[in-house]
C-alpha cells in the first residue's frame, strides 16, 4: 500500500480512463472519499514561547518545541540563534495558534518566581499521511 497521495493519483488515472468510456459513478467517488478519510490523521505540535512582556510582539527570550513523536526530547533553550521566531507574532504569521496567554493579573518581581518571562503556548495541527 502506497501513501494516500499515491492512491489518489492512481484513482485519478482510473477516473480519467472511465471518463473516456462512459464516466465515473457514485461508487467511484465513495471509494475516493474513503481513501482520504481512512488515512488522514492530525498531530498537535506544541510550542512554548517565553517573552519579555505579555505582548505578542515582544522579544522571545526562551522557547521549547514539543513534537508529537515518541522518544522526542524537549528542552527550554535560551539560545536565540536557534529560534525560528523572534516574537510570538512571527509564529502566528507562520500558522501557529496561541492556545494560552500568560496571566497578566498579578504584578510581581522576577525574584519571587522561578519562570522565564511570560509564557505563551501555541499549537499547530498538522495533517499527515498515516
Amino acid at each position: 500500500m502506497g501513501t494516500v497521495f499515491e492512491e489518489v493519483e492512481t484513482w485519478i488515472d482510473q477516473a480519467r480512463a472511465k471518463l473516456e468510456t462512459g464516466g465515473i459513478n457514485d461508487a467511484d467517488l465513495d471509494k475516493l472519499a474513503q481513501m482520504i478519510v481512512s488515512r488522514k490523521s492530525t498531530r498537535q505540535r506544541l510550542l512554548y514561547l517565553h517573552a519579555t512582556t505579555p505582548s505578542v510582539r515582544s522579544q522571545v527570550i526562551g522557547m521549547a518545541l514539543h513534537e508529537p513523536v515518541r522518544g522526542s526530547v524537549t528542552e527550554i533553550t535560551t539560545e536565540g540563534h536557534e529560534w525560528p521566531y523572534q516574537t510570538v507574532h512571527d509564529a502566528v504569521l507562520d500558522g501557529w495558534q496561541v492556545i494560552h496567554f500568560p496571566d497578566q493579573r498579578s504584578n510581581f518581581g522576577d525574584r519571587e518566581i522561578d519562570v522565564l518571562g511570560y509564557e505563551f503556548i501555541l499549537q499547530k495541527l498538522e495533517v499527515y499521511d498515516g
